[in-house]
């Protein structure tokens, strides 16, 4: 997930840069997981990692749209693991010149990755006029909750009949001004949806919900590992805001979801 805004700041950068390289994600582990033996994230990223392949049964053939792709780990090692090709966009051109090449370099997927700087709610013509067996927006389509019919406009122009589109988000279960620890780390000038508007949204834009899932029981361990470290570094978490989200998470105010999706009256 990525917002240029929200993700400059050193300290941040150099949290992550220590929990999980490359990753701006808690990963995917079991509930039931002794968190005192998780020393960072990054099993738990590769875990989701392996956990999206085997979801969405990407391989070799398959040509992935990645957008808000972050620093870009996601996307490079489903490459690196299945073989498929990918075109992957962020708004924040430091992240895709200075972290996602140089993953990619490293990880030997070059040859497979396109990373382009641009808006998940604006993308330029040719990536919106090829087709993908799969379009994914990891953990950032809150980001763009107050441009959501724009957002999913794109989405759906990227899409055939056979297109999988997989989204996971925040939604809320309280009214927003119940939410303002929770909006301290990301500072959003709207409020984030409820699933009922989601899927209000999805249905307007022609895109027919195959599967939902709420994952916050998997989420929630990754944030306990991260506020770990987080008062390690900032005891009063006056910048390290993490564990606001996943407090809320744990009362249950926010859940974070999984969506699949198909397009429903494509020409193809």
């Amino acid at each position: 997930m990525s917002s240029s805004s929200n993700y400059s700041n050193k300290i941040m950068n150099e949290l992550w840069d220590d929990l999980a390289p490359g990753y701006f994600n808690y990963g995917r582990i079991s509930p039931d997981t002794d968190l005192d033996t998780v020393e960072n994230l990054v099993q738990a990223n590769e875990d989701m990692v392996q956990w999206i392949i085997n979801k969405l049964g990407i391989n070799k053939d398959s040509v992935i749209l990645d957008l808000a792709c972050g620093k870009g780990m996601y996307t490079v090692r489903i490459a690196q693991l299945t073989g498929c090709r990918f075109i992957a966009v962020d708004i924040n051109e430091p992240y895709i010149e200075n972290e996602c090449k140089k993953w990619a370099k490293e990880h030997g997927v070059v040859d497979q990755c396109d990373f382009r700087v641009g808006s998940m709610t604006d993308l330029p013509d040719e990536i919106r006029s090829m087709k993908y067996t799969h379009v994914l927006c990891l953990g950032a389509m809150f980001y763009v909750h107050e441009h959501i019919d724009k957002f999913l406009e794109n989405v759906y122009s990227c899409c055939d009949k056979n297109t999988k589109v997989f989204i996971w988000d925040f939604v809320r279960h309280v009214p927003w001004s119940d939410l303002v620890d929770f909006n301290k780390h990301f500072k959003l000038a709207f409020p984030i949806h409820t699933k009922d508007d989601i899927l209000e949204k999805f249905k307007s834009a022609q895109l027919e919900l195959t599967d939902c899932e709420d994952v916050s029981p998997y989420i929630v361990p990754g944030y306990v590992v991260i506020e770990r470290e987080c008062r390690k570094r900032d005891p009063d978490l006056k910048i390290l805001t993490y564990p606001n989200i996943g407090n809320a998470l744990k009362a249950g105010t926010v859940s974070y979801l999984t969506y699949c999706l198909k397009a429903l009256n494509t020409s193809d």
